[in-house]
């Protein structure tokens, strides 16, 4: 049953940041923790609205069971988050870095924790910040493990998100011709889904804003994480692989597609089908309860029974939310069981050196009864194969 979740484009409310800091509070009280320390930009913004970029002047959130949050700043940063944060905070400011003796970021910090308290960090934290932070440590990535079930507004914003990618992708098919260049694709795509957003967002922030769009033609899409050269032409036939990511006012989303520009090669027919077969073995295993390393492993299987043991070289799919790439896994390894109001991809690929890759990739969200898609696209060798 199709769910009919609204596009949103608004920012978050205070409320659905303070629920999103509960969460965040029963994860720590569950490991008794007495603060809870964040670094990344990635989850401060998760927690505040407040996207920056990391540089030699440090921004930490400091988190305590009670209480406002601390949020340690430099002061050239201040008009900046005052400006985006929508979080109440307890700021805390210090000059510059580096400093006089006594006016460091870290003179400030370690004040503000008890030397004799359980402290969470995240696993990524950096070195320099985990020696001048006080206490018991306990690396623990709580703030992931919150991002990963999507209250309704994160769907709301996912599925809009969506939208700025079907743009996108339309407008890819509809430019994508022999000898056209990667370069004129990049252009004219991201250019269509960064209109889109600023329409509808005009305050959007740039930070947690970006757009990819690029095609591998088939002498390169056995080789998904090869970078094209701007100057790489399209070529007749294929198999062509396209991607198509967007990261919209904080939101991340992609959609690919594997295409043909005129014909289809007879040795490209299989796999595809070997591909969409996989796919739709993915799908019937989407529903709430499902292991995850299970659903990956009969895909590969069945992508090992007909023949293509050689060419997978990635995981059926990951999760999307505040970014393009984070947890849940449908991967061999990560056991933990599908939950309603998560978010992934369905990608199992076949790459093969000499003929080419074959990867459809939809943002998908699970719901109580199995799953919807978010992401549309053609799907079919019929309708992907393009008229020259």
């Amino acid at each position: 049953m199709k769910i009919n979740y609204k596009a949103i484009t608004s920012p978050p409310n205070k409320g659905e940041l303070t629920n999103r800091l509960e969460k965040i509070r029963i994860l720590m009280d569950r490991e008794n923790l007495d603060y809870y320390i964040s670094f990344d930009p990635t989850n401060i913004y998760y927690l505040t609205n407040f996207a920056f970029y990391v540089h030699e002047r440090p921004f930490i959130l400091i988190i305590p069971k009670e209480g406002l949050p601390k949020m340690l700043i430099p002061l050239l940063e201040k008009g900046h988050i005052e400006q985006r944060a929508i979080l109440e905070l307890d700021f805390i400011i210090y000059y510059e870095f580096p400093a006089r003796e006594g006016e460091n970021w870290f003179d400030y910090y370690q004040k503000l924790i008890n030397k004799d308290a359980t402290v969470g960090i995240e696993s990524m934290m950096p070195m320099g910040i985990v020696d001048k932070t006080p206490g018991k440590k306990i690396i623990t990535d709580l703030i992931e493990e919150a991002r990963i079930i999507k209250t309704d507004y994160e769907i709301g914003r996912t599925i809009h998100a969506c939208k700025i990618v079907n743009k996108g992708h339309r407008v890819l098919l509809k430019k994508c011709r022999p000898k056209v260049l990667e370069f004129a694709l990049y252009k004219e795509v991201t250019n269509a889904m960064t209109s889109k957003i600023v329409q509808d967002i005009p305050n959007a922030n740039f930070r947690a804003t970006q757009t990819t769009a690029a095609v591998w033609p088939p002498s390169i899409s056995h080789d998904p994480h090869l970078v094209p050269h701007i100057f790489t032409e399209m070529e007749e036939g294929g198999p062509h692989v396209s991607i198509v990511q967007a990261q919209v006012d904080g939101y991340g989303v992609e959609l690919e597609r594997t295409f043909f520009l005129g014909n289809v090669p007879e040795k490209a027919k299989e796999p595809f089908e070997v591909m969409i077969s996989s796919r739709a073995l993915a799908y019937n295993l989407l529903k709430p309860g499902s292991v995850m390393s299970e659903i990956d492993k009969k895909v590969r299987k069945f992508i090992f029974e007909k023949g293509y043991a050689d060419y997978i070289i990635h995981r059926t799919g990951h999760g999307f939310g505040i970014t393009g790439h984070e947890a849940p896994y449908i991967a061999e390894g990560y056991d933990r069981k599908l939950e309603p109001n998560m978010i992934i991809s369905i990608e199992p690929g076949i790459y093969i050196p000499g003929l080419g890759g074959f990867r459809h990739s939809d943002t998908v969200l699970i719901t109580q009864e199995g799953y919807q898609k978010l992401t549309k696209a053609p799907e079919t060798i019929e309708d992907l194969t393009i008229t020259i």
